[in-house]
């Protein structure tokens, strides 16, 4: 397979990004700025602990005659409710800086987005005009899968 410019470019810078961005989480972890209770993006840990230790602290409460109550929220749309300017600052704030700050300020700033409606029955949409976006990550848009190996 031949290669090209272009692929080995992309491959570089997002070796450079990872890499930064690697450093800048283990500076996170080892500040112990994730808490306990941080179960996503964070080394080793997964949804089955999480569900793990809810579990084992609901069984060992009941084992003790104790009362057990639950309030579960979906927070299956949460991604889409992130204020970037707000993100921007936390991230700052636990002290992310220099090209990661710049790169995710670069991926967060004026994106826009358009809705397209298919209508049945009908050869023509219903399309909205474009729009900025200031609140919403894709939840699947970084590709970091070295932090968790």
């Amino acid at each position: 397979m031949q290669s090209n410019g272009n692929t080995d470019l992309t491959f570089s810078i997002y070796t450079i990004f990872n890499d930064n961005l690697v450093h800048n989480l283990e500076y996170l972890y080892s500040n112990n700025i994730l808490v306990p209770e941080q179960y996503a993006f964070k080394k080793g840990m997964s949804t089955e602990d999480a569900a793990f230790r809810l579990t084992d602290s609901v069984l060992k409460s009941l084992n003790q005659k104790l009362h057990v109550g639950g309030i579960f929220c979906d927070l299956s749309k949460a991604f889409d409710c992130v204020n970037h300017e707000i993100l921007l600052t936390k991230l700052h704030f636990y002290g992310i800086g220099g090209i990661t700050i710049n790169w995710f300020r670069s991926y967060l700033t004026k994106r826009k987005q358009k809705v397209e409606i298919k209508l049945p029955n009908s050869t023509q949409n219903l399309v909205s005009d474009w729009g900025i976006l200031k609140h919403g990550v894709h939840p699947g848009a970084l590709t970091i899968s070295s932090l968790y190996k």
